[in-house]
């Protein structure tokens, strides 16, 4: 039986292409990652429909807490008297 020699040329090809991917690959990832950092992607992600909902948990309204503060009914002008109607 024949045993299979590789070319003396090929030796560590396919571990120098491995590093070569590795290192593509590892570049990749921190670009992608300062560019997160960045433009802070992960917190508009989460801020921008957080302001709304707060606002509607606070004051009942789908806008920015400071904003629909105006809309709550205990910022409406109302008087109210503890004497009562007459009867």
């Amino acid at each position: 039986m024949k045993k299979y020699f590789p070319k003396k040329g090929q030796a560590g090809q396919m571990t120098t292409e491995m590093i070569l991917i590795l290192a593509a690959l590892l570049l990749m990832t921190f670009l992608a990652a300062s560019q997160f950092k960045d433009d802070e992607l992960i917190k508009n992600f989460v801020n921008g429909p957080w302001r709304k909902l707060a606002g509607l948990l606070q004051n009942g309204s789908w806008s920015e807490p400071r904003t629909s503060m105006e809309t709550h009914p205990t910022q409406h002008g109302r008087h109210s008297s503890l004497k009562g109607e007459d009867g």
